[in-house]
Order: structure tokens, then sequence, then C-alpha cells
């Protein structure tokens, strides 16, 4: 019945997040600037989640925003004490848990939030660590991680308990084979789906 979108009208990547009602095709009172453009809706559709920058245009900021609400009241979620990463929202495939990714360009951590209960806090599944990076998604009582811990430099699929998700935990699935990029994995109900890339074939062979 609601959505939520993000505008920019001065090409500065400053966004203004609006709400539309689309039965009416009118928008709400409520108005966030400053924004990226991401916006994570929660399961009970009056809360959602969104980045704010700095003074300095850096994304660091994670807050939740209730529909209704003012949007000096809304709650500050997460914040990234580390100015060389960045912050993004997201979710799981399944629609279950809202990600929170904070990243530079060659390590990152996750954390997640129950969508069906958006008050709840932020948890982290693993710690930054110098040069890993992975990526989660859901699958009904497990995480699947993509992930290039382990030497993994092309990653590999692990899966982990997810009332257990720290490194100790996983279990790799599909092991890292060199030359074979995983980008990413989406989960399905009955599987699951790699992302790699693309490659173009002529007469002698891949290019």
């Amino acid at each position: 019945k609601l959505m939520a979108y993000g505008v920019d009208e001065k090409g500065s990547e400053l966004f203004t997040i609006k709400i539309r009602d689309l039965a009416s095709g009118v928008d709400l009172p409520d108005t966030i600037v400053d924004t990226r453009s991401a916006v994570v809706w929660a399961r009970d559709g009056q809360t959602l989640f969104y980045v704010r920058l700095d003074a300095n245009q850096r994304p660091l900021y994670v807050y939740r925003h209730r529909i209704g609400s003012p949007a000096s009241a809304d709650v500050l979620v997460y914040e990234e004490k580390d100015h060389g990463f960045y912050v993004g929202v997201g979710q799981t495939q399944s629609g279950r848990f809202v990600i929170i990714d904070a990243h530079d360009h060659q390590t990152n951590e996750a954390y997640l939030i129950d969508a069906e209960r958006p008050e709840s806090p932020a948890r982290l599944v693993a710690p930054r660590q110098y040069g890993h990076e992975y990526s989660v998604e859901h699958h009904g009582e497990r995480l699947i991680i993509t992930t290039n811990s382990g030497g993994a430099e092309d990653f590999r699929i692990c899966e982990a308990p997810l009332a257990a998700p720290e490194p100790a935990n996983w279990r790799e699935i599909l092991a890292h084979k060199p030359g074979r990029l995983i980008l990413e994995t989406v989960a399905f109900q009955d599987h699951l789906a790699r992302l790699g890339p693309a490659v173009v074939v002529r007469d002698n062979g891949p290019l």
C-alpha cells in the first residue's frame, strides 16, 4: 500500500526519502533529507531503514523510521566509527532480515536485524578482519555465507546455524576453485543460485 522512494533533485547524490500512498497517489508528510536512496522495509509495513550521511557526505549512519513520526525522532541503529568505511542497507532474499553492511574496498562486516522485530538490535555475523569479504543470505534455520576466508581468493560458500552464525560454526558447502569467481549467492526455497562473471566465447576459446 505504501512505496518509499528517494529523490535527488540537484544531482548532489543527497537524496530525500518520501513515502507515497499508492491508492491515492499522494505522498505522506514523512520526509527524510540527506540520505542515500536505498530503503528497506520491515515486515510490519510501518517501519523502514535507511542510511544518512555526515557533513562530508560519507554514508556512516543507519536509522530506523516509523511511518507518521517526524524524521527528528528517527532512531540511530548503527554508526560507523571508522571513516574509512561506509555503510549500506539491504535485505535477504527471504525478506526475513535487514542487512547492514560496513565496508571499504577489501574488508567488510555484516549485521542482521530481524525484519519481523524491527526494534531488535543489529546482530553481528562476523567481525571485520583485514582483507576478509563476505556476504550473507538466509535459508530456513541457516545462513548462507559467501566468503574469501581460508585463502579463497575467488570465494567459497559456507553455511552456519542461524542461532550461532560466528565463523567458528561455518561449514563449507562449495569449495573454492581458483579462477571460478563467485560474485553473489542467492537463496531460494529449494535451491541456491550463484552469480559469476560473464564469459564471452569465440572459436579459439574463452576471452
